[in-house]
């Protein structure tokens, strides 16, 4: 009798749950957009997301590199407000770590004159924002059993962010905030387009116009060695515009499970400093202007995804089980970036997310078991 590969039995009793069950579309996954919460009920999420990517820069005689890391943590809550509204709040919890070495040429030889680990723990950016389904679609109930064909939803939100994270140390070119330390509001548009109890794919785009800010920046003159000891001044920035741009196919794999991926399309354009002084460095005196910032703020990049979700939100409205949650892992790789944008991300996400009725019938244990 054939040997079944080790992978192949490590698969078989995923398989064997997923086989039997009827397919169901109310296994939404970490990015499912288009849904609104029903009237009434609580969406609690909670996500940890860890990312880490090199970073190196250099000058004549001097090259610096590192190894970034950071923590996502945000715990949202998105109420049903009426049948096609929900609103949402967001609070995050970010922690970052970048180890540097800082390396001078002496003629053919690089030598490592010092190292840094630079630590930044605290409140990420708040976000609040509502979503209105203009095409609500199958209710969540008439999800778990689709009728063959074509079945679309799509939603609308605005979300304001706040800054209230923190900025770093504007003399660490490797440090990373918790915050952005400016306000923005995103726009976007998001449509699910389902294909009987099996597929659906999801089509996100997003716009984010951020405020204007005043914070402390530190600027090289063009030509100088690469230092932590240029003046930090007082600059304006005015954010520029973002965008980003989600492709994103899903397969059911029965009742409780199913796997996804994701193609993105990220675009950042150029934020504009003003602010500038005079001061001495060594022996010179030179005139230090923020507006050379600029052009180093843009940047473009491609990611994939794939992610497995655990579901029991069918069975919940089955009434074959008492606790309506959803778990997900979902890893994320990067296609290109350029500019400001990392060239090699990694992201690897855990996502939990339980589900809880308020008020009204429109999300029930049972509610499904007539259907």
């Amino acid at each position: 009798m054939p040997q079944i590969p080790s992978r192949l039995r490590a698969l078989l009793p995923l398989l064997m749950l997923a086989a039997p069950a009827v397919g169901a579309q109310a296994v939404l996954g970490p990015a499912e957009d288009a849904t609104v919460a029903p009237a009434g009920t609580m969406r609690m999420r909670i996500a940890n997301a860890w990312e880490h990517w090199d970073a190196y820069i250099a000058s004549a005689d001097t090259s610096a590199s590192a190894y970034v890391q950071a923590r996502y943590t945000p715990v949202s809550f998105e109420l049903g407000l009426m049948k096609r509204l929900s609103a949402t709040f967001i609070v995050p919890g970010v922690g970052t770590l970048a180890t540097a070495e800082w390396s001078s040429f002496h003629g053919p030889i690089s030598i490592v004159d010092s190292a840094s680990r630079v630590a930044n723990n605290g409140l990420g950016d708040i976000e609040a924002g509502a979503k209105f389904a203009w095409l609500a679609g199958p209710s969540e109930s008439e999800r778990i059993a689709l009728s063959p064909g074509l079945h679309l939803r799509s939603a609308v939100s605005a979300f304001y962010r706040f800054p209230t994270g923190k900025g770093a140390d504007p003399t660490d070119p490797f440090a990373v905030p918790t915050g952005s330390q400016r306000g923005a509001l995103t726009l976007a548009s998001q449509t699910d387009f389902m294909f009987g109890r099996i597929f659906w794919f999801s089509a996100v785009g997003r716009y984010g116009i951020p405020q204007a800010v005043t914070r402390p920046v530190q600027v090289r003159p063009p030509g100088l060695p690469l230092s932590t000891a240029y003046p930090v001044i007082d600059a304006t920035e005015t954010g520029g515009d973002f965008y980003s741009l989600e492709a994103t196919p899903r397969v059911t794999l029965g009742r409780y499970f199913s796997i996804g991926g994701q193609y993105s399309y990220v675009h950042r354009d150029a934020s504009t400093f003003s602010g500038s002084q005079t001061v001495i460095i060594g022996v010179d005196t030179v005139l230090v202007d923020a507006a050379t910032l600029g052009p180093s703020t843009a940047g473009t990049a491609q990611y994939w995804s794939a992610s497995f979700t655990y579901s029991t939100i069918a069975a919940y409205l089955q009434g074959k089980t008492s606790m309506p949650i959803e778990i997900s892992f979902t890893h994320t790789g990067t296609i290109s970036a350029t500019g400001a944008l990392p060239p090699n991300m990694v992201t690897n996400a855990v996502t939990f997310r339980v589900w809880a009725r308020l008020w009204g019938q429109s999300w029930k244990h049972g509610l499904a078991a007539s259907n």
